[in-house]
């Protein structure tokens, strides 16, 4: 009897505790394995409306899914529980992260923020809008502007299109989005050292320093415009697209307007433009 009572007072006590551990299960919290964004890429407005994002943790079950948001250019937008607010034009990351006890995981969205959209006439980007790029030209895009810039006048002088006036400079553009290139062709010819193309490959104005003379049809949607652009004169005016060797074209800024192949010695007037 003694026994079992000793047995009792021991060994139950062993015995219960084995049974209350066997009927408890652990549980073992779900780790964070990844984080995704509803959106690869987002385009706002300055001064638009704001845009959302939504982060979804992996997996669904995870036992912590707090996250952060930070935005890599807070000038151009900021970020604050996935509601993004556009600042100023240019493009920033935003980056969700998942924090899991010193584990973080991190997805990237891009964030395009366009200027506030302008019109033909506008004072812009160091100058005056003289044209924006309409469907079928090069370089259109639905979603950003892009167009041309006039400086605001006219330079001071008239010009020749260049001081090499009968020698080929190659292949020159007529087409809108071919200026730039032309102009850095003619000033980059050897011996250039003055003329139309090269005063505007020259020039720093209103902050800018990517003049360059227009194109055949980049001018003439300067004389389309001349109006809202302003500062103009009943003059002819040259093009940086070669016709001959010894020609170019230029563009009268009359009631007419024609356009027509001059001698490269001739002086005309000079309008630099900007692309935007």
């Amino acid at each position: 009897m003694l026994k079992k009572k000793l047995f009792l007072l021991f060994c139950l006590p062993v015995i219960l505790g084995l049974f209350m551990l066997n009927g408890c299960d652990t549980v073992t919290p779900v780790a964070v394995t990844g984080v995704t964004l509803d959106q690869p890429t987002m385009t706002l407005t300055v001064g638009g409306a704001t845009g959302t994002l939504v982060a979804t943790v992996a997996p669904a079950d995870a036992a912590n899914q707090s996250v952060t948001w930070s935005s890599s250019a807070p000038a151009v937008a900021t970020v604050a529980n996935g509601v993004v607010t556009p600042v100023t034009a240019g493009t920033t990351t935003i980056i969700v992260a998942t924090v899991d006890g010193g584990l973080t995981a991190t997805c990237t969205c891009t964030v395009i923020v366009n200027p506030v959209p302008v019109a033909v006439g506008d004072s812009y980007g160091g100058g005056k809008v003289a044209y924006i790029l309409q469907s079928g030209d090069d370089g259109y895009d639905a979603n950003v502007q892009h167009g041309l810039i006039a400086a605001t006048a006219d330079a001071s002088l008239k010009w020749k299109w260049s001081n090499i006036t009968d020698t080929s400079v190659g292949i020159t553009g007529t087409a809108i989005g071919t200026g730039q290139a032309n102009t850095t062709t003619i000033v980059g010819q050897g011996g250039c050292t003055s003329g139309a193309a090269k005063l505007c490959d020259d020039l720093t104005e209103g902050g800018y320093s990517d003049w360059f003379l227009p194109s055949k049809y980049e001018l003439n949607k300067l004389y389309l415009n001349q109006v809202v652009i302003g500062g103009f004169v009943d003059y002819s005016y040259w093009s940086s697209s070669e016709d001959t060797a010894i020609h170019a074209w230029a563009q009268g800024f009359d009631v007419v307007g024609p356009q027509y192949s001059s001698n490269k010695y001739v002086s005309l007037r000079v309008r630099a433009v900007r692309a935007f």
